[in-house]
């Protein structure tokens, strides 16, 4: 036999073995490999096999499914082609997740904010701000609580150097954080702002505020954040809270609470190489001839996570409600969610000292979340709904097959048209009002 045939024989060989091997692997359910980050992992839907389920391809679609997630080392085949996707092209099919430059990981809704795609405009963002100030000085004067308004970092505007340059960073608008800090300040509603003290920090910090793989700030930009936010409680409120003491420091590039939290959702096969991130000791000194400990009723997003998982916020505080995006009641936001009675908002917000109002800057397009409006609603029976807000919130939270599509779809005219998204949105406001 001629070698060329002897190596055609050969490679007809190859090819067999490499076409039956899913055949082989579909006998491993059981070495599938770790799971992975995001995957839905609900049992199949189970189709019975019939000539009518055959003709209509329900049957195969359902095991072709089944064999698609159950075949051996499926999870690794995955993460493999994942890797290779990082390495060779710089591309991730992870959701929601940016690569800028220099590896820098971004949400999208962080370089929309800060590049003023999704800017409501002075005539809502002033109407906002009018409610925020109206249930800040009913809450003071009838009930003597605290409403305290707190800004929150974004990585885009912490780090606009490393956003893409498809993304046109150097053509910036107004931002909804430039529109309400200043709508604030017109107003004399005393805030926080994180974002800004971020940017100041940022030059001088000796630890990394950020880390390049994580979408939230650090433990380091964590902590001091929490002390930040402790002094701004004390000078608004007029108490003493429990001092954070600080003991030391330690420092590690293992993968610890959200320092690295946007990494785990590319589904890599090797991790990626970490930078040396800071994790403060600390420890709370808490005297009660000395020290208050309030009860607070927190309306956050994700940034709040770690105040609350730290256990900062039990420290500081002896009780702390945390309803997150004004929805689900922290920490059973995950399967079954705890969802958050508005029918005892009432009692709710008269049960506690201080109410904190914390907002990252990309969701700032969706202000307190209806939590402004629901107060006034409960707490003030001369409080009429303003019909711009209502339509507004309509807009903003209407919900189809789990995505926000009615502000998607406003957001994507105003992209592909060249028109500010605050006129587009205005008028479509003005077109659904009674």
């Amino acid at each position: 036999m001629k070698g060329s045939s002897k190596i055609g024989i050969a490679l007809w060989l190859l090819l067999c073995l490499l076409m039956l091997l899913p055949l082989a692997f579909s006998f491993l359910p059981s070495l599938s490999g770790k799971k992975l980050q995001g995957a839905d992992y609900s049992a199949f839907k189970d189709v019975r096999f019939s000539l009518e389920t055959i003709e209509n391809g329900e049957f195969q679609s359902a095991r072709e499914e089944q064999v698609r997630r159950e075949i051996g080392l499926a999870n690794t085949w995955i993460r493999g082609y994942n890797e290779l996707n990082f390495k060779l092209f710089r591309h991730t099919t992870a959701e929601k997740l940016i690569l800028g430059k220099n590896d820098c990981f971004y949400e999208e809704m962080y370089i929309t904010e800060y590049l003023g795609h999704n800017y409501l405009g002075e005539f809502f963002i002033e109407k906002k701000v009018a409610e925020l100030k109206r249930l800040q000085t009913l809450l003071k004067e009838k009930y003597g609580i605290e409403l305290l308004l707190v800004f929150e970092p974004g990585k885009a505007r912490f780090e606009p150097e490393s956003i893409p340059d498809r993304y046109r960073p150097q053509v910036k608008a107004t931002s909804n954080y430039e529109g309400f800090t200043a709508a604030c300040d017109e107003a004399g509603i005393a805030y926080l702002d994180l974002n800004a003290y971020f940017s100041h920090l940022k030059p001088h910090s000796s630890h990394l505020l950020y880390s390049k793989y994580g979408v939230h700030w650090s433990s380091y930009g964590l902590w001091q954040a929490a002390d930040t936010l402790s002094h701004f409680i004390e000078n608004q409120c007029n108490i003493n809270l429990p001092d954070i003491v600080h003991d030391g420091d330690s420092t590690s590039r293992f993968n610890k609470d959200l320092d690295f939290d946007l990494e785990p959702a590319m589904n890599l096969l090797l991790p990626l190489p970490h930078e040396a991130m800071n994790f403060p000791i600390c420890h709370f000194d808490y005297q009660p001839e000395k020290h208050i400990r309030p009860r607070v009723f927190t309306i956050a997003d994700s940034y709040y996570w770690s105040i609350w998982n730290s256990g900062i916020s039990g420290n500081l505080f002896s009780h702390n409600t945390f309803w997150y995006y004004n929805q689900t009641v922290y920490p059973d936001i995950w399967e079954p969610m705890v969802w958050a009675d508005k029918s005892k908002l009432k009692e709710t917000i008269k049960n506690h000292d201080i109410i904190l109002l914390m907002i990252t800057d990309a969701n700032l397009y969706n202000f307190g979340w209806n939590f402004i409006e629901e107060a006034l609603a409960s707490l003030d029976p001369t409080w009429k709904e303003d019909p711009y807000i209502a339509a507004l919130n309509h807009i903003i939270n209407f919900k189809e097959n789990g995505k926000y599509q009615w502000y998607n779809n406003l957001l994507k005219r105003s992209q592909q048209q060249q028109i500010p998204f605050s006129d587009i949105l205005k008028k479509e406001v003005e077109s659904i009002m009674p």
